[in-house]
């Protein structure tokens, strides 16, 4: 007997909001800076406006991997609805803003066109594995006296950004989501 369990069906509403709700849940801020602490990240990251450009880096990637994993498991419409809340993903990301010196947020169409589109461009041609390069050469160029962080702390990012990818991605594998 097959142990293949049916995927529970979403509408293409629930599975907007799924992908709504696995941003939200991978983008808290203090979430994000514990992740940069316990990565070992360099502490130019962790506090001011390095940390802000952090979690607005975090987040263009957790926006990629959220988008990639509903291009392989969801229909178009919902992938579009998706990338409709943009917007709002966003403004609900800079309200929990933790940090003492808040950057000036990017607009939507400078997250897109900026990180966004780096990462999404690599998990597109399935080069996940180029994200944390990515990642480190954006954070260094943003936060020049932070410079890249060390070996293990490369590795511990990269770690968490597959560990990440494979969790959004198995998530929305358990699920037949319907078209509009």
């Amino acid at each position: 007997m097959s142990g293949s369990v049916p995927k529970k069906q979403l509408a293409a509403a629930q599975g907007i909001e799924a992908g709504c709700i696995l941003f939200h849940i991978n983008t808290a801020t203090a979430d994000i800076l514990r992740m940069a602490r316990e990565a070992r990240m360099p502490s130019h990251y962790l506090e001011g406006s390095g940390a802000n450009i952090f979690c607005q880096e975090w987040r263009a990637f957790v926006h990629a991997v959220v988008t990639a994993g509903l291009m392989q498991h969801a229909p178009n419409s919902v992938l579009m609805g998706y990338l409709r809340q943009t917007r709002n993903l966003l403004a609900a990301a800079e309200g929990q803003q933790e940090v003492d010196t808040p950057p000036k947020p990017l607009s939507p169409d400078s997250f897109v066109d900026g990180p966004f589109s780096r990462y999404m461009a690599l998990l597109a041609q399935a080069r996940q594995a180029e994200c944390p390069d990515t990642f480190c050469q954006r954070m260094a160029d943003a936060v020049p006296l932070a410079g890249h962080p060390d070996a293990q702390g490369k590795a511990r990012l990269a770690a968490m950004m597959a560990m990440l990818i494979s969790a959004v991605w198995d998530k929305l594998e358990q699920y037949d989501i319907l078209p509009e």
